[in-house]
This record gives structure tokens, sequence and C-alpha cells, in this order.
């Protein structure tokens, strides 16, 4: 019980009462339950649109519901998405741990695979926050033909150290969603996306991650934008970008 009321404390921020549903933005989707390899059962919306489809990986609070607006832009855009929820999240079940989110991500990946039959190359994960670090990690392990980080951060410990300066808080994180390394083993053509008004997680760590990047890449400053409202001040400025990005390395894949 220690664990999880670290994680819950600390790191984790779930609501398991879905508020907004696909149906309240005119969206057509199926509900979607999926096993992860630890056979815990998850739930997610699949938003069928065109070809591509994003993964999408979403922050440490609320759940699917909060993010149903940011799917209809997309599919607007003409782009198919897969919202789910990590374990311990909305209709999900378990407790939700770093290891355990990477779980979930890859579950995810594997029934847009297996059941929906989309191949690799019309895949295309996004991550938003803290699923920036999920999507990073399962980046290095399959290779996409596109990849989106929104408002990531290099590692939990420097956004601690960040958000509460006077609390030596950097040993207590060390290691966890730590992307120092890993952004460096990405083969996966990448957008990075933050804004430099961001006040949780700073703009210096989207344009340390962008450096570290060994791959083809591309920068995207939200000018004004801070950490929760970044899809509003980018406005369909934003959703065009990504869907060009998305297009563009989707078809060099086909």
């Amino acid at each position: 019980m220690a664990e999880i009321d670290f994680w819950r404390e600390y790191i984790f921020f779930p609501e398991r009462d879905l508020w907004w549903w696909p149906e309240d933005y005119g969206l057509k989707y199926k509900e979607v339950w999926f096993r992860t390899s630890d056979r815990i059962r998850l739930y997610g919306w699949w938003i069928p649109k065109g070809t591509h489809a994003l993964l999408f990986a979403h922050g440490n609070g609320g759940n699917i519901s909060y993010r149903v607006d940011i799917a209809a832009k997309f599919s607007k855009h003409g782009l198919s998405v897969f919202l789910f929820d990590y374990r311990g999240y909305g209709k999900s079940e378990g407790d939700p741990t770093e290891q355990g989110t990477y779980q979930d991500a890859e579950a995810a990946l594997r029934y847009l695979r297996t059941k929906l039959k989309i191949p690799l190359s019309r895949i295309v994960p996004v991550g938003e926050s803290m699923g920036g670090a999920i999507v990073i990690e399962l980046c290095t392990h399959y290779d996409f033909p596109a990849a989106v980080l929104i408002s990531p951060g290099v590692s939990l410990a420097r956004i601690m150290s960040h958000l509460y300066p006077r609390h030596k808080l950097r040993n207590k994180f060390a290691g966890i969603y730590d992307s120092t390394e890993k952004i460096s083993k990405v083969r996966s053509p990448m957008m990075i996306i933050h804004g430099d008004a961001d006040e949780l997680v700073p703009f210096g760590h989207g344009k340390e991650l962008f450096r570290k990047a060994k791959t083809s890449k591309v920068f995207y400053r939200v000018r004004g934008a801070g950490h929760n409202d970044i899809y509003e001040v980018g406005g369909d400025r934003f959703y065009r970008s990504i869907t060009e990005f998305v297009d563009l390395h989707c078809r060099k894949e086909a």
C-alpha cells in the first residue's frame, strides 16, 4: 500500500467518472476493452476517421473523457484516434505505476495492430505531458512512421525540482519517467510541441529533448501557451501542423 500511496500522492491523479463522451461531439466510436501483458483490463474509445491512427497517451490527470474535444479536432482533420485509459484511470482496472503505464501503451498498440488490423506504418503515437515519456519509451521498441510529443518533460525529478525548488526531491524521483537517455534511441521522425509559457513543465524541457533527439525532428513553439491551455492557444494551426506532419511521414511509409 505504501508504494501505491506514493504514486497517488505525487504522480498520478486519475478520475473514475467519465464526464464527456464522443457522442457529445457527434463522433462515431467504439467502446473497447483489452488486456495488458500482466492481465489488467483496460478501457478505451476507438474513433475511426481516416487511414492514419493516432495512439493518444494522455497526461497524469483525469481520464480519456477530458480529451474527447482534442480527439474531435483531430477527427475534423481526417485522423482516427484511439483514446485509452491507463490502469486505475476511468473504467480501466488496477492501480497506476510507471512500468504499468508502459505496459498499457504497448497493450493499446497491440490492440490496434491485432484486433483492428492497422499496420504499424499507419500508427502515430501522440504523448501529452507524462504521456510524452510513455511514447518515448514505446518508440525505443518500435519504429513508427512518426511520433508527436506535446509538452513533454525530460524527467519527473527535473519537473518536481522546478515545482518545489526548496525541497530536496530529486533523489526521491530519480529515474522515474526519465527520458534523458531514451530520447537518443528513438528512430521514428519526431515532432515536439511546447508552450513557451508552460508553468508546470518548463519550455526548456521540450527544447532539451529536441536537442538530444537524433532522428528526423521538428520543433513547434506555441507562443503564450501554458501547460493546460496549449490546445486552446494553439488553435486550428496546432492541429493542422500535427496533421501535416503525420500525413507527410505516413505517406513516406506507404
